[in-house]
Parts: structure tokens; C-alpha cells; sequence
């Protein structure tokens, strides 16, 4: 019997080239990337090691000007070096430092070498950088794309497959938002049949070119989306629109009414009328339906909006359609264990979770691997704005799954074959069969 060690090295080298399927990215596209010079701290404060920072006692003005290119580079390393060695024990900074080694040659971002980084990622931004750093480095093969700025026409197929959030016909909570949908949309929105339509046709349009769907509305509010009657969602709709109250904003020295909107209390009737729409037009499609659930980017937020059992009574109604709950629902895994064992519409995904907490992420897999059938787990989504992220996020992942792999070849659980073969369904074949099911071989 091969000691651990040594069983742990044999299974990561076998697992080091499986080719990986990305369930969850936020990538710009690479044409936006190399357009403009590469800012170090602009681009790897982007997120996460942000919130990381600030959490360590990072000041939010602080952190603005870290991230200001204008501003010279020794006075922003200045202010960012005490903080950054205050987080070198987490995950965020765990997968910076893997990227700045294996990308740019360096062993870690310090006094002496961050000079060295911002060369070498200069140097690399150009044509090319994504098909080195996403399918040569990280092994990635397809990304599905939730993207923050990229219309879906210009989403670059070769890396990408987008989906796509229908969250401002949901969150419309004054005239002026139904205002914006009525122009986006190219229709005139009156009522509240308007309204639907317009998602409707919306929807229909962009089905064409999206393979699922993304509810991000965790860190808006609580995701219990109750069953609520067309005519509720209506009396909502004419309320907004028989606001008589006023907000006066000062713009150019003018100043503008416009009307005020409701609270998040008062259009929840709305919101989860038309959430529970969204999914029917999914499921009709055959469109997975991407849902954010657990720990929330940022700081400050209410984890306890995101707990997947609040979303029990959409799983039992729409037994249809097909739902990737996102981040292992981080801090609630024993809460997905039991959702995804008990509804065959349930699947777990490890987007963001291995740098969440690489500890957790294994502890969370071991037990879905004792509790959750293997097809329905998605082992790796890098969920990054930088394609350096997803690079170190990738290598952490890897080593997650093969160490719990190891485990349980040790334990008996499985033989060294099998847990292989299990990685590459964990990394590729499980998210390919729910996202290209037409496509499988």
C-alpha cells in the first residue's frame, strides 16, 4: 500500500491535465483587456483580496487610492504592503501568489518583486494572453460567462459561453426603472401585460445565444421567492407607477424630480412573480438555471439571505427545470448535501469555494462524495474578473480534489482508477452534461 504521500503525488500528476470545464466566470473580454495599459493593483483588487484587505482594517480611501493607476506606484505599495501581509493566510492571497509565481516567475508579490510583476504582466497583455493564461496554463477549455459588461453578441465563443440575468425586470422599483426597460426593450411599457411581454420577448431573443440562466439577487435580498398571483405582482406594478412622492436630485446645477420608488418590502409580491416567470421561460428552453447562494462578495452583507433552503419551494414546484447552486452555498454545505440528494434538479457547484476556504472546500467535498450522487458536483469555477485569478484558483482546486481523492482511496472508498476517473467528471464530463447535454459523446 503506497503511503499517502506518495498516493496523493500519483493522483495530482494524473489529475494536474484534465482538461477543465469553468461553470462560473466574470471575465472581461480580452479585446477590453489589452486595449489599455494593465494596472497590478487595478486589476488583482478588482475583488475578493479587496474585501480581505478591508477586513484586516484596510479603509475604504485607502483602498481607492491602491487602486488608482493615476496615482505613482511606490506610494500605493506603501499603503497596501502592511495590509497584504496581513491576509497571506487566506485563500485570496494564497491564489495570487500562485499565479505570480507560475505566470510571471516570481514566488510572492513583495518590496522586491512587485516592479517585476507589473513588467511581466505588461508584457504579456497583449493578443494571446487569454489563450495562454485560460486553455494552455489553467487547462480551461470553455468558461460559462456571467458577464458585467460584454453584450452577448460580443462574447468571444472560442473561450466563452454566456448566460444571462434577467435582474433589473425583477428589482423595478420606480417609474424611471420600468422607463430604462421600455427603451432597452424598444417597446413601450404601460402596463403591466407590457411588462411581461417585453421579458418574454427578451428572453426569447437571448435564448438564442445564452446557455443558462443567472439569479444573483442574494445580495438584494432573501431568496425565498414565494407563489404569488398575477394580480398581486399587478397592484404592485400600478403602485409604483401612482407614486405621487418626489426625489429631488441636483444635477448640473438643475434640479430634478423624479418619482420615488417603493421599498424592497413593498415590491417582494413583484419580485417573486417575476423570478418565478424567469424560471418557467428556463425551463421551457431547457436552460439551467444558475442561482447565487452562501457567502457574498464584499463586505458587510446578510449571509442569512443566501441560505439554499430558502429556495425549497422553487425545487418542488419546477421539477423541470435544472438548478447549478453556486459556491457550495458556503457557510450552509450540509443544507445543499441534503437539497441535492433529495431533488434530482439540485446541483452542487465549487465556483469560488476553493478560495473561499480551500480547507472548507475539501471538507465540503469529502461529504458530498459520502452523500450527493458524483454527477451531480461541479469541481471548479474560478468566478474572477482577471484571468490570473482563475489560473491560481485552478491550481488550488486541483490539489483540493486530488487530496480528497487520496483520502478516499486510503480509506477504501474507491480505487486510484476510479478516483481519476471521478476527477475528470468533478472537473469536465458533469457540468458538460448539464450545460451541452446534445453535445455529449
Amino acid at each position: 500500500m503506497k503511503d499517502s504521500k506518495q498516493l496523493y503525488a500519483n493522483i495530482r500528476e494524473k489529475i494536474k491535465g484534465i482538461r477543465i470545464f469553468d461553470t462560473h466566470e466574470h471575465l472581461i473580454q480580452e479585446k477590453e483587456r489589452t486595449s489599455k495599459r494593465i494596472d497590478l493593483f487595478e486589476t488583482i483588487l478588482a475583488h475578493y483580496a479587496s474585501s480581505d484587505l478591508v477586513s484586516s482594517g484596510m479603509t475604504q480611501e485607502e483602498l481607492d487610492t491602491v487602486r488608482d493607476p493615476r496615482l505613482p506606484i511606490e506610494k500605493r505599495w506603501e499603503i497596501f504592503k502592511p495590509y497584504w501581509e496581513r491576509i497571506q493566510n487566506t485563500g485570496y492571497a494564497r491564489a495570487l501568489n500562485i499565479a505570480f509565481r507560475d505566470l510571471y516567475s516570481v514566488n510572492e508579490l513583495n518590496d522586491d518583486s512587485y516592479l517585476k510583476i507589473i513588467s511581466h504582466m505588461e508584457k504579456a497583455n497583449k493578443p494571446g494572453v487569454y489563450r495562454w493564461i485560460l486553455k494552455e496554463k489553467s487547462c480551461v477549455d470553455i468558461s460559462i460567462l456571467d458577464s458585467l459588461s460584454a453584450p452577448l453578441e460580443e462574447v468571444d465563443r472560442e473561450f466563452f459561453a454566456p448566460v444571462k440575468r434577467f435582474d433589473d425586470f425583477v428589482m423595478a422599483k420606480e417609474r424611471t426603472d420600468f422607463e430604462a426597460l421600455a427603451k432597452r426593450c424598444g417597446r413601450p411599457i404601460h402596463s403591466f401585460s407590457d411588462l411581461v411581454n417585453a421579458l418574454e420577448l427578451e428572453f426569447e431573443k437571448a435564448s438564442k445565444m445564452i446557455v443558462g440562466v443567472k439569479i444573483g439577487l442574494a445580495y438584494l435580498r432573501n431568496l425565498r421567492f414565494e407563489k404569488v398571483s398575477e394580480k398581486e405582482a399587478e397592484e404592485v406594478f400600478v403602485n409604483i407607477f401612482n407614486r405621487e412622492f418626489f426625489r429631488r436630485e441636483v444635477s448640473n446645477a438643475k434640479v430634478k424630480r423624479t418619482p420615488d420608488g417603493l421599498s424592497l418590502g413593498e415590491t417582494k409580491p413583484f419580485q417573486d412573480f417575476m423570478v418565478h416567470k424567469i424560471i418557467q421561460l428556463a425551463a421551457r428552453k431547457g436552460l439551467p438555471v444558475q442561482i447565487h447562494t452562501g457567502i457574498q462578495e464584499g463586505n458587510e452583507n446578510i449571509i442569512t439571505n443566501s441560505k439554499p433552503t430558502h429556495l425549497i419551494n422553487i425545487f418542488r414546484e419546477y421539477k423541470e427545470a435544472r438548478f447549478d447552486i453556486f459556491h457550495g452555498s458556503y457557510p450552509y454545505i450540509g443544507e445543499l448535501a441534503v437539497l441535492a440528494k433529495n431533488f434530482p434538479n439540485v446541483y452542487i457547484d465549487m465556483c469560488w469555494l476553493h478560495i473561499i476556504s480551500p480547507h472548507g472546500a475539501r471538507q465540503a467535498l469529502a461529504e458530498w462524495l459520502d452523500t450527493v450522487p458524483w454527477n451531480k458536483i461541479f469541481g471548479f469555477g474560478g468566478d474572477y474578473i482577471f484571468a490570473e485569478g482563475v489560473y491560481g484558483h485552478s491550481v488550488i482546486a486541483k490539489e483540493n480534489i486530488s487530496r480528497v481523492l487520496a483520502e478516499k482511496v486510503e480509506e477504501g472508498s474507491l480505487t486510484e482508477k476510479q478516483a481519476v476517473t471521478l476527477a475528470q467528471k468533478l472537473l469536465k464530463d458533469n457540468a458538460h452534461a448539464l450545460f451541452f447535454p446534445e453535445k455529449q459523446k
